[in-house]
């Protein structure tokens, strides 16, 4: 056990008195150690002024122990220790532990600071290794594009993997994995053309077989999948030859280009083998080490880290940089979410130079992508959001949701003779504003119970058996198709008559070739719901990054992530 350890044991056993009276025999068994290993941890701390210690000569005879330094200290300074051994596991333990305390958060954040940014590395043949660190506040649990759910994967994968098109920082789109494409006359039939020559991070050559695979597997897949609906109205994927593919729509579909440029569409390797199949069968959680054609590979990932380093035959130009280091900060580190946890982890970007960071002011800039929080009512569901005065009186609390003094305004309740009971489903990261929501609300005259689960349980049955639905609404240069995604699966819990009416305006999107015609039926669309109190917006919040001016070359992708493979540091 270490010193710290020992220390920390030593305040949750004795920490509630200023001073102490005990043999060392106590101390020697409170330490599970010898009299000689207590006298000299005894004789450490004493050095280090952690402790006091009056000592008594004779058997039996009682001497004086003092505390000098608060716990969440030593244990700041342990976690810092560990943290500099990448030993990762043991700080997000004192984290967990110590969470709460202002001392830990304030030792952490200076952590970050040095940690993060630009660093120059020896690698083993002595060679010059530029290496940039980034800390995230949230745990990647899957690289796998099908698998995928949070914004942190999203940014992970978006430097992993390729499409076959992609979206430039305008919102055009652009050749990619293919380097030109044909469409028939009638808009079913898409035929694209890959370059020659791309590889995969082990070696493989891309082929046509590959992008028959990615499709096919995202079709037999259960996941309910962001664009699912697109995805769906593949009707055949073909490998014309090698570098040819041929997709077939059921019926025309204007968001099958743009859905082709997202993290879902993303190409992976087909097995050749039947040892790889046999792997990929067993792989049901995602790749481990997932591999991609992306500027970037995957060289290390576990609960903390997540290693990428440049690919050096990317077809589009090597990264700047040699290596990408990923922390996973341990605030959110915990593999355990449970609902008595708040994980409210936003995501943001912190490009640092510490060479040059001595008087320089920091920066914060926005792609321009917001997150867009969004409450909907399950009318599907047999209960009191059916009746359309509980949903006006609903809307009526959230509009005037906070007077001058922060109290919610009551001043009109229901008549009911007792509180309507209403379950609210989310997923973790929101459950903080789920309970304030659910607190707003109680004072105008409904119980309700916060509901949380995984995301995959949240898409299923989770949303469908609960009244409200708090989730979120990402507004980047994918917007249009992730507003079609949203209304169509949020029309899957209202009523008949409500489901059918965003139906046939979602037709009408699909099939209109003009994008500022899509736009006005989206927009139809978000006004319906909001006049049957049906849709809520609760917040909007922008995703930002924080950087020095020394930092070179950043720029975004259209997903307002930053573009690993652009920085570089003078």
């Amino acid at each position: 056990m270490k010193l710290h350890q020992q220390y920390l044991l030593l305040h949750r056993h004795y920490g509630h008195q200023t001073e102490h009276e005990l043999t060392l025999a106590d101390l020697a068994e409170l330490l599970n150690c010898t009299h000689r290993n207590t006298l000299t941890i005894v004789k450490k701390m004493v050095a280090h002024d952690w402790i006091s210690w009056v000592s008594q000569r004779g058997r039996g005879r009682r001497s004086s122990l003092t505390l000098l330094v608060p716990a969440d200290q030593i244990a700041a300074e342990y976690m810092m220790q560990a943290m500099n051994r990448r030993e990762l596991q043991e700080a997000a333990e004192q984290v967990s532990a110590f969470s709460s305390s202002t001392i830990m958060q304030d030792h952490l954040n200076q952590w970050l600071l040095g940690y993060s940014g630009h660093h120059t590395e020896a690698g083993t043949n002595n060679e010059q290794i530029d290496t940039l660190r980034l800390p995230l506040r949230q745990q990647l649990h899957a690289l796998d594009p099908l698998y995928i759910n949070l914004l942190a994967e999203s940014f992970v994968t978006s430097h992993v993997f390729d499409g076959v098109v992609q979206r430039g920082e305008q919102g055009e789109i652009l050749p990619c994995l293919a380097h030109t494409w044909d469409v028939s006359t009638d808009r079913k039939t898409w035929i694209f053309y890959l370059r020659k020559g791309i590889t995969f991070h082990d070696g493989q050559l891309l082929t046509a077989h590959d992008i028959v695979h990615t499709f096919e597997r995202l079709q037999s897949t259960d996941l309910r999948t962001l664009y699912r609906d697109v995805s769906k109205q593949i009707l055949s994927i073909e490998a014309v030859d090698s570098l040819t593919v041929c997709f077939q729509l059921k019926d025309p579909h204007e968001l099958f280009l743009s859905f082709l440029t997202t993290s879902r569409a993303a190409i992976v390797p087909s097995p050749r083998t039947n040892e790889h199949k046999m792997k990929h069968a067993r792989d049901v959680h995602g790749m481990q080490k997932p591999v991609g054609t992306g500027p970037f590979k995957v060289t290390a990932w576990d609960d903390h880290l997540c290693r990428l380093e440049a690919f050096s035959s990317y077809f589009q130009g090597r990264a700047h940089m040699d290596r990408v280091d990923i922390l996973q900060i341990p605030w959110s580190a915990s593999a355990k979410m449970d609902d008595s946890q708040d994980i409210e982890t936003p995501f943001f970007h912190l490009v640092h130079n510490p060479s040059s960071s001595a008087g320089a002011d920091w920066t914060q800039i926005s792609a321009g992508v917001m997150v867009h929080k969004l409450l909907t009512c399950n009318t599907q569901k047999t209960g009191p959001l059916n009746d359309p005065e509980v949903r006006a009186h609903l809307q009526s609390c959230l509009a005037k949701m906070y007077r001058d003094d922060g109290r919610a305004d009551d001043s009109k309740r229901l008549t009911s003779a007792s509180p309507i009971s209403l379950h609210i489903a989310t997923i973790p990261q929101y459950r903080r504003d789920a309970q304030h929501l659910a607190f707003i609300l109680e004072q105008c005259g409904f119980s309700c119970t916060v509901r949380t689960a995984t995301m995959e349980q949240f898409k299923g049955n989770l949303r469908l058996e609960s009244d409200l639905i708090l989730f979120s609404l990402i507004r980047d240069r994918d917007e249009e198709l992730r507003r079609y995604d949203l209304y169509s699966t949020l029309s899957e819990h209202l009523e008949d008559s409500a489901r059918i009416t965003i139906h046939e305006i979602l037709q009408t999107i699909v099939a209109s070739p003009i994008a500022a015609d899509r736009t006005c039926e989206l927009d139809r669309i978000e006004q319906f719901l909001v006049d049957q109190n049906l849709l809520f917006h609760l917040s909007e919040k922008p995703v930002e990054t924080a950087y020095l001016p020394s930092v070179r070359g950043l720029s975004f992708n259209s997903q307002g992530w930053v573009n690993l493979r652009h920085i570089w540091f003078p």
